[in-house]
Formats: C-alpha cells, structure tokens, sequence
C-alpha cells in the first residue's frame, strides 16, 4: 500500500485496533443464507465537499462534483454534498444556515456563511477570511455531528479542502482532496493562501490531480506524490454532431466558459483581429466574464474594433452546450491555466476541430496534428496561425474533427467510475 494509506477504517467505524481485530475474528461469520445479511452491510456514508455543485453553478468544477457525487452513489454509498455561499451584512446563525435538498439519491447541503467587515484600518491579528472559514469550519463539523460520516471527499484545496482536511484529520476519519485547476496554479501565488493549500496537501489520506502537472506543481510545494493519482474528466457522446465545414458566412470560432486571467481569452481576441485583416471572422463566447476581467477585454475590442465581430451569447445551459458548439467552425481553449476541461472534451465529442494551449489535460486529451492542434500558452500568434490553417484547409479541419470524436470515447464515465472506485477503495474498506 502506497505511503500514507489510511488502514483498518471500515464503515461507521473508527480505526480499530488490534485488540478489536482479534475480537471479530472469534465471532461467528454473519451473512449465512438464512439471514441475508452481508458483512458490512451498512452502506458508507461520504460527505463530498465543494465550493460549486449545480444547479447553482454549472461551471467544469460543479460538473466534476456532481459526476463523482452520482459515481459514488451508483457504487451503493450514500453521499452528502456540503457546498456554501458567501454573504455580506450580519452573518447568519449556524442552527439557521443550512437548506437541504434531495437531489435523487443525493443529500445536497447548502449553508451561508458570512464575511468579516472591518472599519477603517485593520489591527495586525485582523483577516477578511477568519469569519467565512471558520464558519465553514463550524457548518461542517455540525453537519457531521448530525450525520456520522465514515470518509471525506474535498474538491478545491482552498477553502474546501483546507476545512474538510482538518476536519477529518481531527477525527480520524479518511479524506480523499481532489485539486482540480485554479486551486494549485493560482493560490500557491498567494501568500495569504499558501499555508492553507500546504495543509490541504499535507493532511488527506490521497490527492487526487485532474491533470500531472498540477501533480507536478503541487509537488513542488509539498512532497505529495506518493500518495496522489491523476484522474481526468469524462464525457458523454450524445446526439449532436458537428455536420462539417460551413460554406456561407464567417468563420464561427467558439469559445466557452467562466472567462478569468487563467482562460486567457485576451490571447485569442489578438488572433481574431490578426485573422480579420484576411478574411470574415466572427468569436462567438458562451459564459459569463468574471468583472475583474471586463476592462482589459473590453479594452482589446476597443483596440482593435471588433465590437461588430466578438458576439457574447450569455451563459448557455449545460443540456444545449453540444448543440450550440456544432454550429461552430472551430472550438478554442486559449488558457494559460487549466486542469482537465470539460469544455473542451465537449468540443471534441460533437467532433467539432478544436485548437487549445498546451497546458493542464490538454496534451492527454489532444493529439496535435491528430485529434486537433496544440499551441504554447500566452501566444496570440500561435493561435493565429491554428486558426487560419483551419479555416483555409476544410479537408483538415473535417479529419481533426473526426479523430476528436473517436478519441473522446476513449475518456468514458465508466473508466472514471472505476478510477474513482479505485482511489476510494485504497482509504476506506468495504
């Protein structure tokens, strides 16, 4: 067992100890044919922790949750998901801050927590996050007051992982952090975060990378890499299929997601106005744009003048994502930061050629020259030069699509079920 496995937890146990393995084995075998009782018949009870989980949020980090979540429950666990918002004014009581829902199988909880205010000027020992993380800290620990929970499941390193791990740490229960993007490639920047990713490293019994060189990042900050696995995202194959190149209009390119620094969209609005210069073209963007971003993109429209040419369509629903990406010419992830995009495998699943930056999942998921074309991050010309190689070649453009579609079969809900199963199966037995 690789280092830092967490032996002996059974479910709605504690750790035994050998005196307690040595009484069981003189007991009798339950589960003859005449009671129908299997060992450990009860079934485990994991308490998932996230910062999104849908319908609220329906951005790739909710997607995985929600994924994982049904993964679990179709493994016979039952499973909590705990997830939060923040709100500003008086902070809500922690017996009046909690809602829960049944969404099919799953238990969803959503608690409020508050935010600290500070008057003019801050002592030393003053922090505008102690109020929300402890309040979490808090929900959380009352939760599993109620509930029992045999094992911890973290998305995020921080807050959620920070919180769950100390949690599961104190209590002796397994805990399984998954770091999925943002969390390792931004917050590890932030001194006021460092120490709270280092814990949410430190802690869990394994981690769980949606990308190796999150892995490899993570590493470097703490020596984690015996305990830790990579597992990426799924995609499921539906009815939509791109129906090929187009022969009238301007060349669609489309782009989708939480529009921030690490989407590096900025990159691509430089592209787009270089292509101009040579031919129709029009950006087609699906999402929303975080408002500290909206300046500098806005400033690059101005810039170039492409008002008439960058064509926002709001935040389309998850269920009409394919539909609207095969009515495209070419799907774009320009990210300078990424873990394991699911966007991206959507692009690739409706068969639609795809152009992304070498960074996080993406050179797993692409085969340049095959399956779509990689560039490096942070090069708008690079982009430029994919783009119009696409749009002046339809033959290409049709064989990257293809081979997109075959190889996303390859990334199936069933293999990240089993993934999943099997990390979980290394910390709790049952």
């Amino acid at each position: 067992m690789p280092t830092g496995a967490a032996k002996g937890f059974l479910w709605n146990n504690s750790p035994m100890r050998k005196s307690e393995r040595a009484f069981l084995s003189m007991l009798p075998m339950i589960g003859s044919a005449s009671t129908g009782i299997k060992d450990n018949a009860m079934p485990p009870k994991i308490c998932l922790v996230t910062p999104e989980y849908p319908p609220l949020r329906w951005g790739g980090l909710a997607r995985t949750a929600l994924r994982v979540s049904e993964h679990l429950a179709g493994l016979g666990a039952t499973v909590h998901v705990f997830h939060h918002r923040t709100v500003d004014g008086l902070p809500p009581l922690l017996d009046e801050n909690r809602t829960t829902e049944y969404h099919g199988d799953i238990v969803v909880h959503e608690v409020t927590v508050g935010r600290e205010t500070f008057p003019q000027g801050r002592a030393l020992w003053d922090c505008p996050h102690t109020l929300t993380l402890q309040m979490l800290f808090e929900s959380l620990e009352m939760l599993h007051r109620e509930e029992g929970f045999d094992a911890f499941l973290s998305f995020f390193l921080y807050p959620t992982g920070f919180v769950a791990g100390l949690l599961a740490k104190r209590e002796g229960r397994p805990h399984v952090a998954c770091a999925v993007g943002n969390d390792v490639k931004k917050y590890v920047f932030s001194p006021e975060k460092t120490a709270a990713c280092r814990s949410a490293l430190e802690n869990p019994d394994r981690l769980v990378f949606l990308a190796e060189d999150l892995l490899a990042l993570a590493d470097a900050l703490v020596p984690i890499r015996d305990k830790s696995r990579v597992i990426y995202n799924s995609v499921v194959q539906g009815a939509a299929r791109w129906p090929g190149p187009r022969k009238q209009g301007p060349f669609s390119v489309r782009a989708a997601g939480i529009f921030k620094h690490a989407k590096g969209l900025p990159y691509l609005i430089k592209a787009i106005a270089a292509l101009r210069r040579t031919g129709e073209i029009v950006l087609d963007l699906a999402g929303e744009t975080r408002p500290e971003e909206i300046p500098l993109r806005d400033a690059l429209i101005d810039r170039y003048g492409l008002a008439d040419v960058v064509r926002p369509h709001g935040v389309v629903p998850h269920e009409a994502m394919p539909e609207w990406l095969a009515q495209g010419d070419v799907f774009v992830l320009p990210s300078v930061s990424e873990g394991c995009p699911n966007v991206l495998m959507e692009a690739m699943a409706v068969g639609l050629p795809c152009v992304a930056t070498r960074v996080g999942a993406t050179t797993t998921l692409v085969e340049d020259g095959v399956s779509g074309l990689l560039v490096d991050w942070g090069e708008a010309g690079q982009l430029e030069t994919a783009l119009g190689r696409l749009r002046a070649d339809p033959g290409l453009a049709a064989a990257l699509g293809g081979q997109a579609a075959r190889r996303m079969a390859l990334f199936s809900p069933e293999r990240e079920r089993q993934e999943w199963e099997a990390v979980m199966r290394e910390v709790v037995v049952w």
